[in-house]
């Protein structure tokens, strides 16, 4: 069975969910301790550097839309690699807006006397 695709304008277009100011923080350092631990692999045998890599590049897009755009355009000319790492991407966001950003639940109301 044939797949039939919208027009551009009509497809629903994926907005994440706002992630709170401290998990951004969080995985802005951790994408950038990955991507420095990445390229010290790619010079030592020990470390692997495409995969800390391409996981630190990962984190910061969810996190900044600048690196988003500049992954997106380097990532070009491998749109099967780039439709995978953007699937891993929704889904990372998707676990780390579940588990982090979910607001905490109301108390429930004393019983009132009347």
């Amino acid at each position: 069975m044939k797949r039939i695709r919208l027009p551009r304008h009509l497809r629903r277009r994926f907005l994440p969910l706002p992630l709170p100011f401290w998990l951004r923080a969080v995985s802005i350092a951790l994408g950038w301790l990955l991507v420095v631990i990445g390229i010290v692999g790619l010079f030592l045998p020990v470390l692997q550097g495409g995969l800390s890599l391409a996981l630190g590049f990962a984190l910061l897009s969810i996190s900044s839309q600048w690196v988003h755009l500049k992954l997106r355009g380097w990532m070009g000319r491998w749109p099967a690699i780039w439709k995978r790492m953007e699937r891993f991407r929704r889904r990372l966001h998707g676990w780390l807006h579940r588990t982090a950003g979910a607001p905490p639940s109301a108390p429930p109301d004393p019983p009132t006397a009347g």
